[in-house]
Parts: structure tokens; sequence; C-alpha cells
């Protein structure tokens, strides 16, 4: 069984695009059935059971209460970015949907220069000003007719990079456990409050497939975080790319959809983009980790 290093990141990275990519063709294959409100509700209440085992085996507390109200930020972004996608996976060619999730580190970067204070760049603002030129490719404003859709899956793209920021403050002084159980928990009452008043009760057939969008939804989280712990994310990242591969084969086969050419060549220009900062963020980490090791372990003169 693979266990790290390139290959185990590839392969890791490969199966979470494509359990992501299953994910959102139950969440189509159930749009007009149940509220988009309604599967929010299952896939965090899922996630949380699921995670239930893995709190009690490593023993995770309650949260740093200096970061709660950091928390409270994370919970809102995460709920925002799950409806929406839900909501344009329900309206749009599952494809399109993720060809635009691909700005998400090009938001990140503008939130950690306006929020972390962060230095970037002109490589860093060029990739931006590309990335987001890709978007529009895929968008075509003026060309097509924007739909909300196409706008909730962009701002989707937004919410996951707030999501991202919060969790670089909140990893500061919590685990990846914490942060991760705490959030589907707080995202929950969120969820479960329109859902009483939209409820629709699943049939016996709709079933599997509530209880599976919040299983796989899962299994896909664990996959996507065993690839970049694997091998490093220059390596990993670009396999990414294989969603819109799997997206578009499982868009043909389950709903005869097939993105345009134009959507390709967005994508491709928002993933290349979006690569590229990738690698010269991995590339100033190696850089300042050296210095920082010969700061440490300074040569002595013989």
């Amino acid at each position: 069984m693979l266990r790290s290093g390139p290959a185990a990141g590839i392969f890791w990275m490969c199966m979470a695009t494509l359990i992501s990519s299953v994910s959102g063709a139950m969440v189509r294959e159930l749009a007009g059935q149940l509220p988009t409100m309604e599967l929010v509700f299952f896939r965090n209440l899922i996630a949380v059971l699921a995670l239930i085992p893995i709190v009690r085996r490593q023993g995770v507390g309650l949260p740093d209460k200096s970061q709660l109200p950091v928390y409270a930020l994370r919970v809102l972004f995460a709920y925002g970015a799950m409806v929406l996608l839900f909501y344009a996976l329900a309206r749009m060619p599952i494809a399109d949907v993720y060809a635009l999730q691909y700005t998400i580190p090009l938001f990140t970067i503008l939130l950690a220069v306006i929020v972390l204070k962060q230095q970037a760049d002109i490589h860093s603002w060029i990739a931006c000003f590309v990335g987001f030129a890709g978007a529009l490719i895929v968008m075509r404003p003026g060309i097509i007719e924007v739909t909300l859709a196409a706008v909730g899956a962009l701002t989707t793209a937004f919410m996951h990079a707030g999501s991202n920021t919060t969790i670089k403050i909140l990893s500061r002084k919590d685990g990846p456990e914490v942060i991760t159980l705490w959030t589907n928990i707080g995202m929950l009452p969120l969820a479960l409050v329109p859902t009483l008043f939209l409820w629709v009760t699943p049939t016996a057939q709709q079933w599997p497939l509530v209880i599976g969008i919040g299983v796989i939804s899962s299994i896909g989280g664990d996959c996507f975080t065993r690839a970049v712990s694997s091998a490093d994310a220059r390596i990993v990242q670009p396999f990414q790319f294989s969603r819109m591969i799997f997206a578009t084969a499982i868009g043909w086969i389950m709903f005869s959809e097939l993105p345009d050419i134009w959507t390709w060549v967005g994508a491709a220009v928002i993933f290349g983009a979006s690569y590229y900062i990738v690698y010269r963020e991995g590339k100033a980490r190696k850089a300042l980790a050296a210095r920082q090791a010969g700061q440490e372990n300074p040569e002595t003169p013989a």
C-alpha cells in the first residue's frame, strides 16, 4: 500500500478529485428533488458522525477560547461555500463549476495580503490577473448569460479562500482535528434552521444518495489530506486538473453534458496561474527553511 512519496501523493490526489466529482454528480442528481439546505445539513451531520471515532481515539478537546471569533468566521465561510457549491452544482454543468473552483488559490493570495498582511510580489499579482482572466473566459460575460449559478460557483471559490485564511490563523493554537470537528458542529445549526422550514422527506430511493454525499465527501477530504501530506504540493497540485477530466466524463455519462472548448481553455488558464502561485510559494518556503537551517547550524571554521 502506498504510504508516502510522490507516487502516493499523486494517487491520493487523483482519488480525491474523482470522489469530489462523484459527490458533485450525486448533488446534481438530487437537484430539484430535495432542498439545497437539506442536502447541506445531512452532509454536515454525516461528517460530524464520521469524526466521532477519530475524536474518541485522539482525544480532541474544546477549541481555544481566544479563537472563538475566528471559528465563527470560519463556520460562516465554510457554510456559505457549501451552500453556494451545492446551488451551482444543481444548476450548471459539473465541469464548469469545478473549472471556476481553480480560482481558490488566487482569492487566497488576495486575502493573505489583505487579512494576514503577507507580501505578494509582482509575479503573484500577474498570476492573479491571468487567473481571473481565465474565469472570465469560462463565464464569458456579454457573450453568454451570466447566471446566478455561475456567480455562485465563483463566490464559492472566494468563500473557500476565506476558510483557508482562517485555518492559517486557527492552526497557530489548534490542531486540524479540532478545527475540522468544531467547524462541522458549528455549521449544523445554520443548516438545520432553514431545513426545518423546507423539509422534504427523502424517498427510499433518495436516502442512499443523501447518505452517500456525506460519506464520500468525508472520504474525499481524507484523500486530499493524505495527498498533501504525502508529497510536495508542487508535485500533487498539477493532478488537481484531473477533476476536470473526471467531472466531464461523469457529466457526460449521467447528464449528457459536455463543457465547450472555452471552458477547457479558461480552466487551463486558471489552473496554470494557480499552480504557478503554489509553485513559487513552495520554492519560497524551501528557501526560507534552508536559510533558517543555515543560521541554526553555522559552519565552524577549520
